[in-house]
C-alpha cells in the first residue's frame, strides 16, 4: 500500500536564505578611509552597482572576481549580486535565477547565499537532480532536518535508493519521530522481507504518531491520509508478526486496527482469518478470508481455499459470505 505522498513548497529554503541574507553587507558602499582599492576598482564597482539587467551585472561581477580575486570590493560585489539574485527570487523568475548562479559559482564556489537560492530555483522548477546537488551544499553548512527530508525526496523521485536511504537516515537522527521517513522505512522492510528491522519501525511509527503534527504546508486531507496510512501500515506490521509469534489475540487486536484505518487492506484480512481461525473463531475466519479472496491479491488463491474449508466442515452457505463480505468492503 502506497502512502500519500506531501509535497512542501520552499519555505524551508527560503527561511534558511533569510537567515544567510543577514551576512550580506548592510552597506553597499565602502568606506575607502578604512579599506584600500584603487580608483579603477572602484570605478568598475559602481558601474556593476548602476547596471539593472542582472545578467549583464553578473557578466561584469565575474570578470571583475576574475581579474580582481582579493580585491577589498569583493565583499561589497557579492553583497550587490545577492541582492539582484534576491530580486528575480522575490518576483519568481526561478529559469533565471539558475544559469546566473552557475557562472557567480564559478568563481565564488563557497557563497551560501547563492547555493541556497539555487537550490530553492532548482525546486521550484521541477529538478529533483539540481535540488539534490544544490541541497547537499546548503545542508553541508546548514545541516536542517526539514532540508534533510526535503533531499530525501528528490532522491527518491529519481530512483537513487541508496541515496535515499543515507539522507532518510540523516532526517531521523535529528527528528527520530519524522513519521513519513517511518512509514516509508516500514513499508520497504516488510516489503523486502526484513520482518525484524519491518517491526522495529513500525512500533517506532505507532509510537510517533499520536503525537504528529500536521506540516504547515500540507493540507488536512493529505495530512489525514499520510496518519491514516501510517496506521494501517504499522499495525498490519505488527499484527501480522504476532501471528508468526503464534500470539493470536495480539494479532487480531492490530489487524482488526489495521483494518479500521485501511479497509482494501487484502493482507490484514489474510492473517485476520488464519487468526481467528486459529482462536477457534470460524465465522469471522471465514468472513475475513472471503474479503482477502474478493480482493483478488497475492493472498487470494490461499484464502478461497481456506474459505472452502472451513465453509464445508461448518456448512454455512458460501454464497451467503461473500455477499456479506463484499458488503463490508464498500
Amino acid at each position: 500500500m502506497n502512502t500519500p505522498s506531501v509535497t512542501y513548497i520552499s519555505r524551508t529554503l527560503l527561511s534558511i536564505l533569510f537567515a544567510a541574507s543577514l551576512i550580506l553587507a548592510p552597506n553597499l558602499v565602502p568606506a575607502q578611509e578604512k579599506e584600500e582599492y584603487t580608483e579603477e576598482e572602484y570605478k568598475v564597482y559602481q558601474d556593476i552597482q548602476a547596471e539593472k539587467d542582472p545578467a549583464k551585472k553578473t557578466d561584469m561581477i565575474v570578470k571583475f572576481l576574475q581579474e580582481k580575486p582579493k580585491s577589498s570590493l569583493r565583499k561589497y560585489i557579492t553583497a550587490d549580486f545577492n541582492q539582484a539574485l534576491n530580486g528575480l527570487r522575490a518576483e519568481k523568475k526561478w529559469s533565471q535565477i539558475i544559469p546566473l548562479g552557475d557562472k557567480f559559482l564559478d568563481v565564488a564556489p563557497g557563497d551560501e547565499f547563492t547555493i541556497g537560492l539555487m537550490a530553492a530555483a532548482y525546486e521550484a522548477t521541477g529538478n529533483a537532480k539540481g535540488f539534490a546537488t544544490f541541497g547537499e551544499k546548503l545542508y553541508a553548512s546548514k545541516p536542517n532536518a526539514d532540508l534533510a527530508m526535503e533531499i530525501a525526496r528528490s532522491y527518491q523521485k529519481l530512483g537513487n535508493e541508496a541515496k535515499y536511504l543515507q539522507w532518510r537516515e540523516k532526517v531521523l537522527a535529528s527528528n527520530p519521530d519524522n513519521v513519513e521517513i517511518l512509514i516509508d522505512m516500514t513499508q520497504k522492510y516488510y516489503a523486502s522481507q526484513n520482518k525484524a528491522q519491518a517491526l522495529k519501525y513500525a512500533k517506532l511509527c505507532l509510537a510517533a504518531l499520536p503525537k504528529a503534527k500536521k506540516p504547515a504546508s500540507v493540507s488536512e486531507t493529505a495530512w489525514t491520509n499520510t496518519v491514516n496510512s501510517g496506521y494501517a501500515i504499522a499495525y498490519g506490521v505488527v499484527g501480522s508478526n504476532a501471528y508468526e509469534s503464534n500470539n493470536y489475540s495480539a494479532a487480531i487486536t492490530n489487524l482488526e486496527n489495521a483494518v479500521k484505518y485501511f479497509k482494501r487492506n487484502e493482507t490484514a484480512y489474510y492473517f485476520l482469518g488464519l487468526s481467528y481461525w486459529q482462536s477457534g473463531k470460524s465465522g469471522p475466519a471465514m468472513l475475513n478470508f472471503a474479503k482477502a479472496y474478493l480482493m483478488k491479491g497475492s493472498t487470494a488463491s490461499s484464502a478461497k481455499k481456506y474459505l472452502d474449508q472451513l465453509c464445508a466442515s461448518s456448512r454455512a452457505n458460501i454464497n451467503s459470505v461473500l455477499q456479506k463480505a463484499q458488503a463490508d468492503l464498500k
